[in-house]
């Protein structure tokens, strides 16, 4: 089942995700002052990448959608839909809030990220016990993979909500590392061998 990379792309813009845009003319300090939006928005930016990143690669994988395959599918796609939700609230708490703000902030965005994954969880174990759904052998491995990751995505949303408790700020800077490391790693990727029939992923 072959998608087209605008099929699965979503609309990310800073005022989109309900950040605090600055309004009218602003002096460089003052756009400078409007840092925790930028944060948050960057944060939100890349969620929604890895999130197309990702789909853009299993839809690729799949030969054929059942009605479990459809409603997983559908379960992720809700909890990236949730992204803007967390997006204001971090942009608000830094900007404006307390450290108890803070921290709510960091929990929320660490629960949407959880509803993300668990879903991708899901998809991925239910693919690898259906291979025939699949294009190939090799995309057994590249779900087996990816359950991993989602499985450490899950991990890691637990520790960012622990180390908010030390520093929210350093809590929603390891979410931007991890979120970059794993992009950069996704583009780099290569399947091990050439796919049936000389198609390259």
């Amino acid at each position: 089942m072959r998608r087209s990379a605008t099929q699965s792309s979503p609309s990310c813009s800073p005022c989109s995700y309900s950040t605090s845009c600055p309004r009218g003319a602003q002096s460089p300090s003052q756009l400078l002052r409007n840092w925790p939006t930028y944060l948050a928005f960057l944060a939100a930016f890349l969620t929604i990448g890895i999130v197309w990143l990702n789909h853009d690669r299993a839809m690729s994988r799949i030969r054929t959608a059942n009605p479990v395959v459809l409603v997983l599918n559908l379960g992720l796609l809700l909890g990236a839909s949730l992204v803007p939700w967390p997006t204001g609230l971090i942009s608000a708490a830094l900007k404006d809030g307390d450290r108890a703000d803070q921290i709510a902030a960091i929990f929320v965005f660490a629960v949407v990220t959880v509803l993300i994954s668990i879903p991708w969880l899901a998809l991925d174990l239910y693919l690898v016990g259906h291979p025939h759904l699949l294009e190939s052998p090799y995309d057994v491995a590249w779900m087996r993979a990816h359950a991993r990751i989602s499985t450490a995505t899950i991990i890691a949303a637990g520790a960012s909500i622990a180390l908010a408790f030390a520093s929210p700020l350093a809590s929603l800077v390891l979410y931007l590392v991890i979120e970059v490391t794993f992009i950069v790693l996704r583009l780099r990727e290569r399947d091990p061998q050439m796919r049936p029939g000389g198609e390259a992923d």
